[in-house]
């Protein structure tokens, strides 16, 4: 049985519903028309191998590594799916994005946790990951960028990883919905995808967060053949096909993953650097320091220990809300996001947070 993702249920009832949307962790959604392209041809069958072949461009790799998706959460079902069978063990980071383990509870396996510490600037350690291995372990599941504090991890850590979830006969697990972002590619070609670094990484993303197309679900599995195959089976299983829509809009969609980027990058310009200026100004509070994305992790240190009611009633009597770290396991802290507010309401969002603060 699937539990409910409390942190999904939380962010439908406030998310993009308040003046001062500080929360929200995607590019604003995108139009056909700011990509000046037509809506595509949704009767053309042959949309389904365009589709498949414009995400193995994008990601770099064989088109027999790709499984289509509907989004990145979709993607994780389906890669789930694809590793797991009762009784098997998920290693999933904390704090962590909630969804990663409920999906992987929902079909029958058991999740442990490895720690991101705070003073470590939520960085991977290798040996500690290895220490909560088990025999019965069959997935290491990590984001990239770290949601929710938006820290990279460096390609060396996940080879690492990846070579500590081989010799249990194991698979590394990386939702790199977030990774583009140090380098979004205006020649439309993603060429860092976690999945080339060794062969049993799988890899699972979307055109949803760094691109603005969220509701159009544009998702994606990479994997090796094996998972490429029961990810496929999954899919019948499950809805039989993915509609022909959705291939569609997506293979036009991954055509235009260039403009996107410059859209995206305009949207973003400056503002990072803005929230770590904010952040250094919080008495008794830790930044995460991201070096790029959309957002970072405000922690307090010796106020409440637990924000999630101060955080609603903001939204509710001030218009003004933050991505609550209690769904991500910092109950002191909170997700801020620089995505969806213009440069000079960015900042006085900013002003009347730190107001709040206070």
């Amino acid at each position: 049985m699937f539990a409910p993702v409390r942190y999904i249920e939380w962010a439908l009832k406030f998310y993009g519903k308040v003046p001062l949307d500080l929360a929200s962790s995607g590019i604003p959604a995108a139009s056909w028309s700011e990509l000046g392209v037509s809506e595509p041809n949704l009767d053309d069958l042959s949309a389904y191998a365009a589709f498949r072949e414009s995400l193995a461009l994008y990601n770099d790799v064989p088109r027999n590594e790709v499984v289509p998706a509907l989004g990145t959460s979709h993607a994780v079902f389906l890669a789930y799916a694809a590793m797991l069978s009762p009784g098997d063990e998920v290693l999933v980071e904390h704090p962590g994005y909630e969804p990663l383990t409920r999906t992987a509870e929902g079909l029958g396996a058991t999740v442990r946790t490895f720690e991101r510490v705070a003073a470590d600037g939520f960085a991977i350690s290798p040996e500690r990951v290895a220490a909560a291995v088990t025999s019965r372990t069959r997935v290491i599941v990590v984001t990239n960028l770290h949601n929710p504090t938006g820290v990279r991890t460096s390609e060396e850590t996940l080879r690492e990883l990846a070579s500590i979830a081989e010799a249990r006969g194991a698979y590394l697990l990386v939702d790199e919905v977030y990774a583009p972002f140090d380098a979004l590619p205006e020649d439309g070609v993603f060429r860092a995808s976690a999945r080339k670094l060794a062969p049993n990484v799988v890899a699972v993303s979307s055109l949803t967060k760094c691109y603005g197309l969220g509701m159009h679900r544009i998702g994606w599995v990479l994997g090796p053949p094996e998972i490429v195959e029961r990810a496929e089976t999954a899919t019948i299983a499950t809805c039989g096909h993915l509609p022909l829509s959705h291939a569609a809009r997506g293979a036009v969609a991954v055509a235009n993953v260039g403009k996107l980027s410059i859209r995206a990058k305009a949207i973003l310009a400056g503002k990072r650097d803005i929230a770590t200026q904010w952040a250094a100004t919080l008495p008794h509070a830790r930044w995460s320091a991201p070096t790029s994305g959309l957002f970072g992790l405000v922690t307090l240190e010796g106020g409440p220990t637990n924000l999630l009611p101060r955080i609603g009633s903001w939204a509710n009597e001030h218009g003004l809300l933050v991505g609550a770290g209690s769904f991500f396991g910092v109950p002191n802290g909170f997700r801020l996001s620089w995505a969806t507010l213009p440069r000079d309401r960015f900042e006085a969002a900013l002003a009347k947070l730190s107001t709040l603060l206070r």
